[in-house]
């Protein structure tokens, strides 16, 4: 396998489901517009709830998105080891 930058990841990663006919979500803000249940976005899946919890109907039955998100509970291991950050993305 061929090393791989992160932007060819994420551009081979949605040309893929592109191709299946999926629709490209764009990454949502970190700070959850419209959701109060949340602080910030901790999960890919995050921004489309309104597509799960039927107050919005989707574009197109499938989609793909990269989502920038936020993840606090190994907060006291950051910085330790490479391993344990709080930013990353699904």
């Amino acid at each position: 396998m061929r090393y791989m930058t992160g932007k060819e990841i994420r551009e081979t990663w949605l040309k893929f489901f592109e191709s299946k006919g999926h629709k490209i979500e764009p990454s949502s803000s970190l700070i959850p517009m419209g959701d109060k249940t949340l602080l910030w976005i901790n999960a890919g899946v995050a921004p489309l709830k309104k597509y799960f919890d039927g107050s919005a109907i989707p574009p197109r039955p499938r989609l793909t998105n990269i989502q920038k998100c936020i993840r606090t509970n190994d907060i006291d291991n950051v910085g330790r080891t490479a391993r344990h950050h709080t930013f990353f993305e699904m």
